[in-house]
């Protein structure tokens, strides 16, 4: 079989000729917007909560993105592509308003006496009756250094950004309340819990029971370590609203005194639970604490629960100062529990007055309830009650260990549990890293052409350096 031979020359033409245009090929996706997914979280790549509220829609939805016109920059680049895969998979509309050329349009979406920066998106429904603004400031999510100041953490753009759409296409949004006027710790206290939940679509506030807006059932409830009990009155309007559907989430901390406050402790009396007096220590040869110490829990996690769901194995959870939930004694019929998170089979109660955290025989041991859920559907009424009783405060209240552990998102989960809000709507804030590998830009291109044109004229020259050499010879 005869081969064909080509000349030195025409291969290296021929070598050229492709460099050429695979240059000028980048060049043209580049033009043309492209851009190629290096992982599977990728900007192109939209969470299952997004994409179930994308389906959903019955109507359009319209993305602007304020930006002025010659703003080059890596955030505008980063929502262009999220905002391009929103219209891909749904009734979405996106487009780009000038502050500069457009400021009526943007003025429009503003509350009065505030401005929309550069950066953020504006999400309105069909008919722009209804909107919702994301500040280009809340598309970050961050975390306290040691030394105080403020560290990037992820990348919140798809998931405040869906529950914009949410919030303009009238999905109903569920309630949070903090209860206040016990000296508890309330919304001011937990900044950081507050922020997830608005971002998740719920609204959240603020209630006395006995004024202000009335809770009603399918409303969740936070009641976190009061220091003085309720009234009678107040016990009335809360056992009602639990009557009638209510969620409750009762978090109390080992330095509570319960028996001053009998509504409070009847709380959890009311499902066959109590909060034990004392506080939990882990036996010293067990690993599962942390800092040293025993008195810092790092309890299991119990994923196969309903409360417990979104959380995965392996997560950790730390609660230090915690204390222990007895019971069910006798389960109530038609009552569901299930424990969430437990320690060790060696743990104990110590008591507050003990002057030793040393173990002794009048101190109880073995498995310690650390949080319970308990759940009751009524056939008659059609209403089902959920609560969740949490021994400890450092899941909720803002703290260290929020941006160092599992803790607020396993509050999350339990919230979500309450509101029986399924775990797959939950959009993820997504990692600070290089997900994306943009085609050549013109320059780019220019370089890599020069760069590919000079290796083979240096062969060349060298070849014939040694060419030379050798007639000499």
């Amino acid at each position: 079989m005869n081969r064909i031979r080509m000349p030195a020359l025409a291969r290296c033409g021929l070598a050229l000729l492709c460099a050429c245009m695979i240059a000028a090929g980048l060049y043209l996706l580049e033009r043309g917007g492209v851009v190629w997914d290096l992982t599977p979280d990728a900007l192109t790549t939209l969470s299952e909560g997004t994409l179930s509220t994308l389906e959903s829609l019955e109507d359009t939805v319209h993305i602007h993105l304020v930006f002025r016109e010659e703003t080059t920059s890596e955030l505008r680049q980063s929502l262009e592509i999220l905002t391009d895969s929103y219209a891909r998979a749904g009734r979405v509309s996106v487009d780009v308003l000038d502050p500069v050329t457009e400021p009526g349009r943007v003025r429009a979406f503003a509350e009065s006496g505030k401005s929309i920066a550069e950066g953020s998106l504006i999400v309105t429904n069909g008919d722009e009756s209804r909107y919702a603004v994301v500040d280009a400031a809340d598309l970050y999510t961050y975390r306290v250094t040691s030394s105080g100041s403020y560290a990037l953490t992820g990348f919140a753009a798809e998931q405040k950004l869906t529950a914009a759409i949410r919030t303009v296409t009238g999905e109903e949004q569920q309630r949070i309340w903090f209860l206040t006027g016990h000296d508890e710790a309330g919304m001011a206290d937990c900044t950081q819990l507050v922020s997830r939940l608005e971002s998740e679509n719920f609204v959240v506030g603020e209630t006395s029971l006995l004024q202000g807006e009335a809770l009603t059932g399918g409303d969740t409830l936070l009641i976190l370590s009061p220091a003085r009990d309720l009234t009678d009155e107040e016990a009335q309007a809360l056992d009602a609203f639990l009557a009638h559907g209510g969620r409750l989430l009762l978090a109390c901390d080992a330095s509570l005194d319960l028996s001053a406050m009998p509504h409070v402790a009847e709380l959890a009396g009311r499902f066959s639970l109590s909060f034990v007096p004392g506080i939990v220590v882990e036996d010293a040869q067990m690993a599962d604490y942390w800092m040293n110490s025993p008195l810092y829990l790092m309890p299991r996690v119990e994923t196969g629960s309903d409360a417990m769901a979104s959380m995965a194995d392996g997560q950790r959870v730390i609660l230090p100062g915690a204390r222990a939930i007895s019971g069910p004694e006798i389960p109530l019929s038609g009552y569901t529990y299930q424990t969430l998170l437990s320690t060790s089979d060696l743990a104990y109660i110590c008591p507050l007055d003990s002057e030793s955290m040393a173990r002794d025989a009048s101190m109880v041991t073995g498995r310690q309830q650390l949080a319970v859920s308990v759940s009751h559907y009524d056939e008659t009424t059609g209403a089902e009650t959920r609560a969740v009783f949490l021994g400890s405060l450092y899941a909720l209240v803002d703290n260290s260990l929020l941006n160092s552990t599992y803790n607020l998102d396993m509050t999350l989960s339990m919230l979500r549990y309450l509101a029986q809000r399924d775990a797959a709507e939950t959009v993820p804030v997504r990692a600070l890293t290089d997900t994306a590998m943009p085609a050549l830009t013109a320059q780019e291109s220019w370089q890599l052409l020069a760069v590919t044109l000079a290796l083979p004229v240096l062969a060349a020259c060298l070849g014939a350096v040694v060419l030379l050499r050798r007639r000499k010879k």
